[in-house]
């Protein structure tokens, strides 16, 4: 005798229904994060600021936040000067090898910024001397630019604790 089938081909199981509250609860608590900074003003003026330095199209919104918060506190002006600059890059469409000039000949309270800017994200350090204060290093862009062929010094990339082993034994 035939068996006939208790249920329809696409009915609702158990199963289906467990899935799908886990599906939803891992939705619901998930931190999500928007891949583009929302905070505007200082943020954002930062980052374009600091692709018209580096010359790169993207950056990373999460570091570019950490670099500016150890910019800002390193320097109570720094907002200002960022906004300052921008704006004469932006107006005066000047070159970059012709920027160190111009802003030691007309704007000398920001004639540094650039460099601090630069030195932020290629080294990943903000400041110098004791006050210096290294905030990225895997990802600072002079770990990124070469990471094809090098990885950052330093990292042990066997397993755990072989690197006390003698090599030659």
């Amino acid at each position: 005798m035939p068996s006939t089938p208790l249920s329809p081909p696409f009915a609702l199981r158990r199963r289906h229904v467990i899935g799908g509250a886990l599906a939803a609860a891992t939705v619901a608590l998930w931190p999500w994060t928007p891949a583009f900074p929302v905070e505007g003003g200082a943020q954002t003026t930062f980052l374009t600021l600091s692709q018209l330095l580096t010359g790169r199209d993207t950056l990373d919104p999460t570091l570019g936040r950490r670099l500016l918060e150890a910019l800002q506190a390193s320097d109570t002006s720094f907002d200002q000067h960022a906004t300052d600059l921008l704006d004469l890059l932006q107006t005066r469409k000047v070159l970059l090898p012709n920027l160190p000039a111009l802003l030691t000949a007309e704007k000398p309270p920001f004639a540094a910024l650039p460099s601090q800017v630069m030195a932020a994200w290629y080294l990943g350090v903000v400041g110098d001397g004791p006050q210096a204060r290294v905030v990225a290093f895997e990802h600072a862009l002079n770990a990124a630019t070469v990471s094809d062929k090098l990885r950052p010094p330093t990292y042990a990339y066997g397993a755990p604790g072989s690197w006390s082993a003698n090599p030659n034994t």
